[in-house]
């Protein structure tokens, strides 16, 4: 698996290092003091957006992956003893709790990502009726690529470009996120060996960093 990280220096652009932020958010329970309007307050919105918009088709879709083996057996690993150690053996690299320090720095709320997907494991049922449509694939990347195509991608574009334009709290963090400190950072952490070894394991089960990336973007319309 092979991820670009090539700076991004226009605000146009999310690049990826903000879903290396919600990946590795995924792995502790770390609050951040919130003077401000937080990070995760801006990210909701969106999220908020795309239920509205694209609520029904997305659970849709859910609905066809849920016939799925493989789709199931990556949701069930996502649940199990395995998964919270390899994300505890996440926490515990020198390389990810500098991007922890960093992040809370900018006010970013890790704890709000983790309870997001705590939440979203919590409700999937993994029982559905009998899929009738053509899907990119069986497992839990080709459900995010699936997803993405439904995505209100203008309106969340528009979006991005009013907080930019309107939030100086927003503005700020995104260029934190695109500064030479944080590519360092996060530069670090890729080429971890545990790290990559962590992401191998994932593919294993249907979750691919590079689309997990590629879903991120998309949230912000990029």
């Amino acid at each position: 698996m092979k991820i670009s990280m090539k700076t991004l220096t226009s605000h146009k652009h999310f690049n990826m290092k903000v879903a290396i932020v919600v990946l590795a958010s995924l792995a502790v329970c770390l609050g951040a003091p919130q003077p401000r309007h937080a990070f995760h307050e801006h990210f909701e919105d969106f999220m908020v957006l795309i239920r509205e918009e694209a609520g029904h088709d997305l659970d849709h879709i859910m609905g066809h992956y849920l016939e799925f083996d493989d789709f199931i057996r990556g949701i069930e690993y996502m649940r199990s003893e395995g998964f919270k150690n390899l994300l505890a053996e996440l926490e515990s690299l020198s390389e990810f709790q500098a991007l922890v320090d960093f992040l809370e720095k900018d006010n970013i709320d890790i704890t709000y990502f983790i309870d997001q997907v705590h939440t979203m494991l919590d409700n999937i049922e993994t029982t559905s009726n009998k899929a009738r449509h053509q899907m990119s694939g069986t497992d839990i990347s080709a459900f995010m690529i699936d997803s993405i195509g439904e995505f209100p991608k203008d309106k969340l574009a528009a979006l991005y470009e009013k907080k930019i334009a309107e939030s100086e709290e927003f503005r700020t963090s995104m260029e934190n996120l695109n500064s030479e400190e944080f590519e360092q950072i996060v530069d670090a952490l890729l080429d971890n060996e545990t790290f990559k070894k962590e992401a191998a394991t994932l593919a294993t089960y249907g979750f691919s960093v590079e689309v997990f990336v590629r879903e991120i973007k998309a949230v912000f319309g990029q």
